[in-house]
C-alpha cells in the first residue's frame, strides 16, 4: 500500500481548515488536515458540510470504502467478455449479445476484450462493484459503461492491470438518458485501484457522473473531445495519476439546480493536463490540499490574443528578473522545475515523455451539467466589478481558457503547480485564499484573479508571464515569497484595500508595480518593485481618493516620477522618495548613513528616474546618502 492511501486511511478525525488574516510578521500560515474516512459507507459521504471559513470538511469527503480500493473475490462473480461470446450469466447478471446488464448488488469482476459491446448497471437502490481485470471494451456510440439505476457504483482497477475503454462514433440516444460519456453514471460513482485505466471519447466526454464523481487511485489517461472528467454535485480525487488531454475542461464540475454544489476537492495526485477549455472549472468551490499539476489551457499564454505595450526587458510579459534572480541573489523556481531542482513533465508531454493521443475533432456534444445543457462559460458570472470581460480576451470562440477557476470560493492549501494557460492562470468569482504551495504561473492575462478578495498566506507564487500578476477586488498579502513579472500592473485591487503584511515580494512590472485604487498599507516583509521607466505609470500607485501608508517592513520602489505618489505622513515608518532629474541606467541603487553603513542595496533592472525607500533603520532628521548607477544624491528623513 502506498504511503498516500496509508495516509488517507490512516486519519479519521477531520481537521477543519482555518484562514486567519495576520497583521505584520508575527501571524502563522493555516493549514488542514489531510483526507480521512468515515468508518462505514453512510449518508456522511453524501454531505457538503463546510467550515466556518467556508472550505469543505475532509471527513465528508470520502468514505473507507471509497479509499479502500480492495475488493473481496470469495462471493463475486466473474464474467469474462469476448466477441466469440460473454460467460458469467447469473441471477444478477444478464447477458444480451454484447451487452452485460447487471440487476442486482455484488462485486462483478471483469476481463476480457468487446469490440463492440456495453456494460449497463440497471440495479435500483443497490451498491455494485465492477472490476476491471484486463478489459478492452469498445462502444462505437454509446457508453461503455452505463449506470442507468443504483444507489452508487465502485469501478477498481485490479492491481496490475491494464484496461481500455473507448467511443469512436457520435452518441446515438439508446433511452431517455442524454448519454455522452465513456463512462456515464446516473449515480455517485466512485473509481479506485491501484491498476491502469486508458479512455478515447471521439466524440463526447471521458467520464460523466450525474451526482457525484470521486477518485482515489489509479492511473487515468483521458483523451476527449469534451472534458475528461465531470461531475454534477461535485468531482472528489483523493489520489491517483491523470493524464487529461480534452478540447473542453481537464475536470469539470457544475450544478446549475444547487448553488452548494458543483465543486471540485483534491487532495492529492499527480495531475498533466491540456485543454481546450479551463484546466479546472466548478460552478461551486475549488479545494486543493496537496498534488503535482502541469496545466496547459487554451493554448497557453502564448495563445493570447491581448497585446500590451511594455517596458518590461523583453518585451510584453518580459522574463524573470537575472535569468530568475531574487535580488538577494537566490534562484526563484524555473518554468518547468520544482523547488527541489526536479524536472516536471514538459507542457504537453505525459510523466513517461510520450505525447498524448491526438485529439478529436470537436463535436456539438451538450455540456454534462444537466440533461440540457448551458454553454461552457455560462457559470462563469461576474461578482463584482473588478474586470467583466475575463472570458472574452483570449480565444475568438468565447472559450474560457483558464488554468482553474472557479465560481465560487477557491482555497488553495498545498501543491506544486505549473500553468500556462490564454487567460488566467488562476482565477474565482469571488474569493481566492492561498495557504502554501508553489506556483509557477504563465498567462495570457492575470497570474491569479479574485472577483472579490484575494488572501497570500503562504507558499512560492512566480508569474514569468503576465498582463497583470496578482488582482483581487482587495488583496491582502501575509507571508510567501512572491515574484511576479506583468506586462501592465504587478499587483492590483480594483477599488478596495491592499495590505501587505509580511513575506517577500518582488515586481517587474510594465505598468503600476502596485496599483491599489484604494488604501495601500505596508506592515511588514520585503518588497522589492521595478516599475515602469515611462511617466505613465509608477511603480506604486493608489490613486487620488486614498492613501498608502508605510508602517514596517522594508520597501524598496524604482520607476518614473511623471505618476510617483508620496506616501502618507501618517506611516508609522520614514519614506525618502527621491526625484532625480534625469533616467539613470539599470543598476545598482545603494543607500548608506552618514558613517557610510549600507541600509539598502539593490540591483534595478530598467531605467529610472525615481526612488522610493523605507526601512526600520530610516531615522527622523538623518542625512543618507542614495548613490544611483553612480551618482550621488544626499536626502534627509523628514
Amino acid at each position: 500500500m502506498s504511503y498516500r492511501r496509508k495516509k488517507l486511511l490512516a486519519l479519521f478525525c477531520a481537521t477543519a481548515l482555518s484562514m486567519t488574516a495576520v497583521a505584520g510578521c508575527t501571524g502563522t500560515k493555516s493549514s488542514t488536515g489531510n483526507v480521512v474516512s468515515s468508518e462505514t459507507e453512510t449518508n456522511a459521504e453524501e454531505t457538503s458540510a463546510q467550515s466556518e471559513a467556508g472550505t469543505f470538511s475532509s471527513a465528508d469527503m470520502f468514505t473507507e470504502r471509497d479509499l479502500a480500493g480492495t475488493y473481496e473475490e470469495s462471493g463475486a462473480v466473474y464474467v469474462t467478455l469476448s466477441d466469440d461470446g460473454i460467460t458469467g450469466e447469473t441471477d444478477g447478471v444478464a447477458i444480451n449479445g454484447q451487452m452485460v446488464t447487471i440487476t442486482a448488488e455484488g462485486t462483478y469482476i471483469f476481463s476480457g476484450t468487446l469490440s463492440e459491446g456495453q456494460i449497463v448497471v440497471d440495479a435500483d437502490n443497490a451498491k455494485v462493484q465492477i472490476v476491471f481485470d484486463n478489459v478492452d471494451i469498445t462502444c462505437a456510440s454509446s457508453a461503455a459503461v452505463y449506470v442507468k439505476s443504483a444507489e452508487k457504483v465502485f469501478v477498481t482497477l485490479a492491481e496490475g492491470s491494464q484496461n481500455t475503454l473507448r467511443n469512436t462514433d457520435e452518441y446515438v440516444a439508446i433511452d431517455d438518458n442524454n448519454i455522452d460519456a465513456v463512462i456515464f453514471s446516473k449515480s455517485d460513482l466512485t473509481l479506485n485501484g491501484t491498476g491502469s485505466l486508458t479512455i478515447v471519447s471521439a466524440e463526447g466526454h471521458g467520464i460523466v457522473s450525474k451526482d457525484d464523481l470521486k477518485i482515489t487511485g489509479g492511473t487515468y489517461d483521458i483523451t476527449a473531445a469534451g472534458h475528461a472528467l465531470s461531475g454534477k454535485d461535485s468531482v472528489r480525487i483523493a489520489d491517483g495519476t491523470f493524464i487529461l488531454t480534452a478540447e473542453k475542461d481537464g475536470i469539470h464540475a457544475e450544478n446549475a439546480d444547487d448553488e452548494e454544489k458543483g465543486y471540485i476537492y483534491i487532495a492529492d495526485g499527480d495531475f498533466t493536463i491540456t485543454s481546450d477549455g479551463d484546466g479546472m472549472d466548478a460552478s461551486n468551490i475549488v479545494q486543493i490540499e496537496d498534488g503535482t499539476f502541469d496545466i496547459t489551457a487554451g493554448g497557453g499564454a502564448a495563445n493570447s490574443l491581448k497585446t500590451h505595450e511594455s517596458d518590461v526587458p523583453g518585451g510584453p510579459g518580459g522574463g524573470m528578473p537575472q535569468n530568475g534572480e531574487r535580488p538577494d541573489g537566490e534562484s526563484m523556481p524555473q518554468m518547468g522545475e520544482k523547488p527541489d531542482g526536479e524536472n516536471m513533465t514538459e507542457m504537453g508531454k505525459r510523466p513517461d515523455g510520450t505525447t498524448p493521443p491526438e485529439k478529436p475533432s470537436q463535436t456539438d456534444q451538450s455540456d454534462t451539467a444537466d440533461e440540457t445543457a448551458a454553454p461552457d462559460n455560462a457559470t462563469d458570472h461576474q461578482s463584482s466589478s473588478a474586470e467583466t470581460t475575463e472570458d472574452t480576451t483570449t480565444d475568438e470562440s468565447g472559450t474560457s481558457t483558464k488554468g482553474i477557476k472557479a465560481g465560487g470560493g477557491m482555497y488553495l492549501n498545498g501543491g506544486t503547480y505549473q500553468i500556462d494557460s490564454a487567460d488566467d492562470s488562476i482565477h474565482s468569482n469571488a474569493n481566492i485564499t492561498i495557504a502554501d504551495g508553489t506556483y509557477t504561473l504563465a498567462t495570457g492575462d492575470d497570474g491569479v484573479h479574485a472577483d472579490d478578495a484575494l488572501i497570500v498566506n503562504g507558499g512560492t507564487i512566480t508569474v514569468t508571464e503576465s498582463y497583470e500578476g496578482l488582482e483581487g477586488l482587495a488583496v491582502t498579502i501575509n507571508d510567501g515569497t512572491i515574484d511576479i513579472t506583468a506586462s501592465d500592473d504587478g499587483i492590483n485591487t480594483a477599488g478596495e484595500k491592499m495590505e501587505l503584511n509580511c513575506g517577500y515580494i518582488h515586481i517587474l512590472a510594465g505598468g503600476d508595480g502596485v496599483d491599489s485604487n484604494g488604501d495601500l498599507t505596508i506592515n511588514g516583509g520585503e518588497i522589492y518593485i521595478d516599475g515602469p521607466s515611462d511617466n505613465g505609470n509608477s511603480a506604486i500607485d493608489y490613486g487620488d481618493r486614498s492613501s498608502a501608508y508605510v508602517n514596517g517592513g522594508t520597501l524598496v520602489a524604482i520607476g518614473s516620477s511623471g505618476m510617483a505618489e508620496v506616501m502618507s505622513d501618517s506611516s508609522k515608518q520614514k519614506v525618502l522618495m527621491v526625484k532625480l532629474g534625469e533616467q539613470m541606467e539599470a543598476g545598482n541603487v545603494v543607500l548608506t548613513d552618514s558613517e557610510g553603513n549600507v541600509i539598502v542595496s539593490y540591483t534595478a533592472l530598467k531605467t529610472y528616474d525615481c526612488v522610493i525607500i523605507s526601512t526600520a533603520e530610516v531615522e527622523s532628521g538623518a542625512t543618507y546618502t542614495l548613490t544611483t548607477s553612480g551618482t550621488t544624491t544626499e536626502v534627509t528623513a523628514e
